[in-house]
Formats: C-alpha cells, sequence, structure tokens
C-alpha cells in the first residue's frame, strides 16, 4: 500500500522515519497524519512509540545516561521489536495491515542511538587534569542557581544540562550548555568566560545575558541584558560561519540548520521573566510555543495540522500550571479536540 506524503510517495516500511521526524518536530501534516493513523492503530504501537520517545528525551531533555543504560534501554526496545513486529494498517475499514522489513529498525536503531551518543559526547571531558561538575535539571523544576569559582553565577532553567570546571583554569572560563540559562559574569580581562551551547560559542569579560539553546531546538536566542558579548557561530560541520558582537537590549536568533541570523533590539524582561516562573509569547507561532512548554513541562505536544502550527499567538504560562490549565489556554478559540495520554497532548483540529 503506497501512500502519499508531501511532494514523495512513501509505503509503509518510512513509519519509523516519520515515527523519528515527529519525535524531532519537523513532519509534514500529511506525514502527521499517517503517524495518528498508525499510532491510532493498536495498544502495541502506541506503546513502542512512547518506548521511542522515552529514548529521544534522553538527548532532549540532557538526560544524558551511561553506556550500560543506555545498552540496556535499546536491548528492551530491539527485543520488543523482534518479537512483535512493527506494523501499520491500512484505513481501518480495510483491516488490512503490512510487515515492515527489520532493516528498517535498524535504521530508527542508528538515528536513536546517534542523538543519544552524540548528546554525551558534546559534553566530555577536553583534559584529564581538569575536575568538572554537571548539574541536570529536571522539567517542572524551578531555576537553579550555581556559581562559578571566579564568583560567577548562573541560573539554570527546567530540562536543561551544565558541565563547568570545580575551578577556572589560568588562561580561560569554559563551561557547556544545553538548555537555557542566565548567566551574570564577574569581569576577569585575563581570562574571558566561554559558554559552548551547541553551534555558538558566546565570549564575554563581564555582563549579563540569556541562552536559549537547546540542542533539539532548531534555533538558539542569545538575549543581552547587560555588557557586551561577541558570538562565534557554527555550521552542523563545525565550521565557524560568522562573528558577531552585540550590545545590551540585542537579541540574536540563529536557525542551526541554515546557519541565518537574525539581530534585534528587545525588552529583555520577555527573555528573563522565567526566573520568576513566567513565559511570555508575543506574536509567537504556535509549533514554536508548544516547543518550549515541552521543556518547561515535560510534555509532549502534537499539533496534526501544519496551518496551526504556522498560527501566531500571544499568551502568558506559569510554571506551576497545571497540565489542563495548559491546555484550557493553548485551546481558548476551542479549535481543538485535546486528548491526552500519558505525558502527550494531542492538538487535534476540529473538523
Amino acid at each position: 500500500m503506497n501512500q502519499t506524503v508531501g511532494k514523495g510517495k512513501h509505503t509503509n516500511s518510512d513509519i519509523p522515519e516519520i515515527v523519528m521526524r515527529v519525535l524531532r518536530g519537523d513532519e509534514s501534516e500529511r506525514e502527521m497524519q499517517l503517524f495518528l493513523q498508525w499510532y491510532r492503530l493498536s495498544e502495541e504501537n502506541k506503546n513502542l512509540y512512547f518506548r521511542l520517545k522515552h529514548l529521544h528525551d534522553y538527548g532532549k531533555e540532557g538526560l544524558y545516561p551511561d553506556e550500560r543504560e543506555v545498552n540496556a534501554s535499546w536491548q528492551r526496545l530491539w527485543d520488543k521489536l523482534n518479537s512483535d513486529p512493527f506494523t501499520f494498517g491500512a484505513p481501518v475499514e480495510n483491516h488490512v495491515k503490512s510487515n515492515m522489513r527489520l532493516t528498517r529498525y535498524a535504521g530508527v536503531a542508528a538515528i536513536l542511538l546517534l542523538l543519544i551518543l552524540s548528546g554525551i559526547y558534546l559534553f566530555m571531558n577536553n583534559g584529564e587534569e581538569t575536575e568538572w561538575k554537571e548539574v541536570r535539571t529536571a522539567a517542572r523544576s524551578v531555576p537553579q542557581t550555581i556559581q562559578f569559582s571566579d564568583g560567577s553565577t548562573v541560573q539554570l532553567n527546567a530540562s536543561s544540562y551544565l558541565k563547568y570546571p570545580v575551578r577556572f583554569g589560568k588562561k580561560s572560563r569554559e563551561v557547556y550548555l544545553d538548555g537555557e540559562a542566565f548567566f551574570t559574569v564577574v569581569n576577569d580581562k585575563r581570562r574571558s568566560f566561554i559558554v559552548h551551547n551547541n553551534q555558538q560559542d558566546i565570549n564575554v569579560l563581564g555582563t549579563q545575558f540569556n541562552v536559549l539553546g537547546y540542542s533539539s531546538d532548531p534555533y538558539t536566542v542569545t538575549t543581552l541584558v547587560t555588557g557586551k558579548i561577541k558570538l562565534e557561530l557554527f555550521n552542523s560541520e563545525s565550521n565557524r560561519i560568522k562573528e558577531i558582537e552585540m550590545q545590551p537590549h540585542h537579541q540574536l536568533i540563529m536557525n542551526k540548520e541554515t546557519g541565518e541570523t537574525s539581530l534585534s533590539v528587545v525588552d529583555t524582561k520577555d527573555a528573563t521573566s522565567w526566573l520568576n516562573g513566567v513565559y511570555l509569547f508575543r506574536d509567537t507561532r504556535l509549533s514554536d510555543i508548544t516547543r518550549r512548554l515541552e521543556k518547561i513541562y515535560g510534555i509532549t505536544i502534537l499539533i496534526p495540522d501544519e496551518t496551526y502550527r504556522n498560527e501566531k499567538y500571544n499568551g502568558t504560562f506559569f510554571s506551576d500550571q497545571s497540565i489542563e490549565e495548559i491546555v484550557k489556554i493553548l485551546n481558548f478559540k476551542d479549535e481543538f479536540i485535546t486528548p491526552i495520554r500519558n505525558d502527550t497532548l494531542i492538538l487535534q483540529t476540529k473538523r
């Protein structure tokens, strides 16, 4: 049974790739329709999706497991795939199911393991003599304040990861971030302070700035409150593509896939309101809002209708709100049916 997805034709054997795109949040409207059809076909499919999501979320939320845990988690999933083949059915009224090739599972395995292991590799120690500390924050956690050996501080948002040395070296002060954080850096003219964040390095002397840079997001957002910083931007192959100096109230958004940047003057209170448990969205695409809410509340939000993903909204959320309250805000126009299963919310357009 062939299905048309976007501009190309897809068969049952393409479902693993479609599921991966749903996990990454870059699926087309047609792919979402096929995913939901497969997802609703059986309880086994739903359980398998949540197993895949569990592995994916290790990387998405910075909760990197050790090698033993990765292997054990993947082996459980692999045993499930071998004993109960991944199936995708035709429309329910036809009651037709088709088995997929096992080689497709190898593709999913490779993608998932690469996703997890690349996250681990990103934060490996550069030198054996440096003693490093790591902090991982859970979803729905309050901002965690960390003081570095030089007196500088960082406030770490939910679902974030920070790696830093117990004591900075004599030549530089370097930390690694995957997530969102607000830095207050003590001025030290002898040693620059560098934040390594996905495809950018932020070089500072003494300043305050906010970084929104989750590795699972397609963009990074850097907002300078006071002082001056220099950004070195890199492409996916780690080649430097641009260098930009920022002044107070500047906000730089970088598309990690294309390398395109947008520099604007903003009200920095909007970018830092999360420090008080408030999340403000002004004229923001629904897909960008939901991607941010996923990090804060530890849920997955799916939007099957591509048109609605690009709709722009204004809204305010608070970190202590329940999922039910979040649903009411997102569905204030009563445009969606909002089923929730485990920690996944689907904003299904009413027809």
